[in-house]
Parts: C-alpha cells; structure tokens; sequence
C-alpha cells in the first residue's frame, strides 16, 4: 500500500501545483488585462490630443498663413519704395541744394538789408508835416463839395 499511498499522495501534489500554478496563470492574466485596459485608455487619450493638437494646427495656419502672406507682400512694396527713394536720394544734387538755399538765404537778407535802409532813410517828421499841409489844402474843398450835396 505504500505505493498506493505515495501515487495518491503524488497525484495529490500534482493537483495542488497544478493548482498552484493556474492561481498564478489567472493573476498574472488578471494584470495583462488590467494593463491592457490601461495601455488602451491612453492609445484612446493619445489619439484625441493628436486630433486636438491637429486641429489647432490646421486653425493657426488658416489664420496665419494669410496675414503672413499679406505682410510679406506688404513688405515686398515697403521694399520697392524704399529702393526708389534711395535711388532718388543718389541722384539728387543734394550739395547743389544746400548752396541754392544757402544762396537764397543771403540774397533775402541783403534785400532786407536795402529795404531797411530805404525805411531809415524815409523823414517821418517831414512826411507828417506833408500829410498835415495836405490835409489843410483839401479840407476847404471838401467842406465846399459837402455844401452842394
């Protein structure tokens, strides 16, 4: 019986490993789904912040893209305009400029010079005097003319 015994006793063993051993299978299946679950739930976040991130994308370049382009062409004019007065700049006599201004300048203070001296050489008193005697001329003919009226 002593054999009998220790195949009941092996089998016995043999269950309980086996046992054992599929506890362990189903925890550690248990974990992989409980992973898995998890691995998917970020595949799924992942997913809609790549469409988020996407989105905002495509939402700046629709807007951006044109008031890039417009600045660009803007620039582009600003740039044009800026090489035609340059060249406007070069070829202007701008030394010429200066001395005719210059020139300009003196000659209007030497006929300010001459007019001043023409006002100073002008007798006012002289002239006040004239002014009176005229007056004391024409007074009796305007008082005559007034008459008739």
């Amino acid at each position: 019986m002593n054999q009998n015994e220790d195949r009941v006793f092996e089998k016995a063993m043999e269950n309980q490993s086996f046992r054992d051993l599929m506890a362990r299978i189903e925890s550690s299946n248990a974990g992989q789904e409980k992973y898995a679950r998890k691995q998917y739930r970020m595949s799924q976040i992942t997913a809609l912040a790549s469409v988020i991130v996407l989105a905002v994308v495509l939402y700046t370049a629709s807007v951006l893209i044109p008031r890039v382009n417009v600045t660009f062409q803007n620039m582009e004019l600003i740039m044009e305009d800026m090489k035609v007065i340059s060249s406007e700049l070069a070829e202007a006599d701008l030394s010429g400029l200066i001395q005719n201004v210059d020139r300009l300048a003196v000659s209007s203070q030497e006929n300010i010079d001459t007019a001043m001296e023409k006002l100073n050489t002008i007798d006012i008193d002289g002239l006040n005097e004239a002014i009176r005697n005229l007056s004391e001329v024409v007074e009796p003919f305007a008082e005559f003319f007034g008459r008739f009226r």
